[in-house]
């Protein structure tokens, strides 16, 4: 696409980085500031560059070219997409609530799970110690060490603590397995789930017991925050400087996600009613991540959900490469799987947001394909010549450079 008096044009792109810039600036001196406005031209002019690019860059001259050009198009609406998702979700700030607990004599009866099964016992003391130290009558709670280990030292402290020791005769559907047992020997009415190196602060269940007084409520999340560095941190020195890598999606996103009753369920630092859980079979087996599944169906069974913006349990982030890329492993799998099982776009019950946001977080584990095709697709055209966007410089300064710099402001604006 050639343009005449290009120059004229980039009034456009410079215009964009004035407005943006300024709300920008205004955002760093009062939070909020230029919020929804940034949002609204940034999905003003994703739309004009998608527009251009579907009616003026894909090459018509031979099939592998064009080929090319559509399936890298294809890469930019779906991230088109999912920025949307992002949009919405963020649109407006969430506001927590803060509710009582009530009356002593009403408080319900709560059973702590922590699962276990080879972790350091270092590692289970302190989270044993945290369980049995959060306030709450003493006879109103009980800590379950759900040891799929079956390791003796673990019973040993187990008992120190006044914990109750499970174990089960095998290990099947592996986590979900160790729950449900749990969930079958227990008889409270809430029901904590705990990692094995989550540990709670002594104020956990004065932040959520109260939040049951509402039958229809199925679940409540805390987010889960770390008390070392990742991985990211540590090695560019940059711990204070560096937020932890998943604090955008345990603290922003399942904030945000709380307008349509759409937070998921991460494994830990939730509360359960224990009527919830039964009423969709306890927790989810046949995929490897039980815990996305659960609170899907909880959902689905038309239960509303809550979020505890504040960190009420700190635990261990993975302190490796390695051990952060067997992590994402295993979430990718067991994203698809719980898809591909419960799928978010037929699922019964569940409300026309919670089936996009649910099949958004689905679809962007496909990320490492995106990213290949942006790497690739050049690539092809200094190897072999393929051309997949067929367009000028000029109309790229026109057209990408303000898309480009609306993206990137706008999250520094919104996040």
């Amino acid at each position: 696409m050639m343009i005449e008096n290009w120059h004229w044009m980039l009034v456009y792109p410079a215009l964009i980085l004035v407005v943006m810039e300024t709300l920008w600036i205004g955002s760093r001196r009062r939070p909020g500031f230029g919020h929804k406005t940034a949002i609204v031209i940034t999905i003003v002019v994703r739309i004009i560059y998608l527009t251009w690019r579907v009616m003026f860059t894909i090459p018509s001259d031979a099939w592998w070219n064009t080929a090319t050009g559509i399936l890298l198009l294809t890469v930019e609406v779906l991230g088109f997409a999912q920025s949307l998702a992002v949009y919405v979700t963020l649109w407006t700030p969430y506001a927590g609530r803060t509710v009582p607990s009530p009356p002593a004599d009403e408080l319900p009866r709560v059973d702590v799970f922590i699962a276990s099964y080879n972790e350091p016992v270092s590692m289970l003391r302190m989270t044993i110690a945290g369980a049995v130290g959060m306030r709450y009558p003493t006879d109103g709670v009980r800590v379950f060490v759900c040891d799929d280990g079956a390791r003796e030292e673990v019973r040993q402290l187990a008992e120190e603590y006044g914990a109750i020791h499970l174990i089960r005769p095998d290990h099947a559907h592996a986590k979900a397995g160790n729950l449900n047992n749990a969930l079958g020997r227990s008889d409270g009415d809430l029901i904590v789930t705990l990692d094995a190196d989550m540990v709670p602060r002594p104020d956990f269940l004065e932040r959520t017991v109260g939040r049951f007084q509402d039958p229809e409520l199925g679940f409540v999340q805390a987010p889960q925050a770390f008390y070392n560095e990742d991985p990211f941190q540590y090695n560019l020195f940059s711990g204070q400087a560096l937020p932890n890598e998943q604090d955008f999606f345990m603290r922003t996103l399942q904030a945000g996600k709380s307008r349509f009753n759409a937070r998921m369920y991460v494994g830990s630092n939730t509360m359960f009613r224990r009527s919830a859980l039964e009423s969709v079979g306890g927790f989810a087996v046949g995929v490897i991540t039980e815990d996305l599944a659960t609170g899907l169906l909880i959902q689905g069974a038309k239960y509303r959900t809550e979020f505890v913006p504040d960190i009420i349990a700190a635990g261990l982030a993975p302190e490796n490469l390695a051990d952060m890329l067997k992590q994402r492993d295993r979430w990718c799998r067991g994203n698809i799987q719980t898809a591909r099982k419960w799928n978010p776009l037929t699922l019964p019950g569940l409300t026309l947001m919670q089936r996009w946001l649910y099949s958004d977080a689905v679809v962007y584990w496909y990320f490492g394909v995106f990213k290949l095709i942006y790497i690739i697709t050049p690539l092809l055209f200094l190897l072999f010549g393929v051309v997949a966007l067929d367009t000028s410089v000029e109309a790229l300064l026109i057209f990408w450079l303000p898309t480009y710099l609306c993206v990137m402001l706008c999250f520094a604006i919104i996040v």
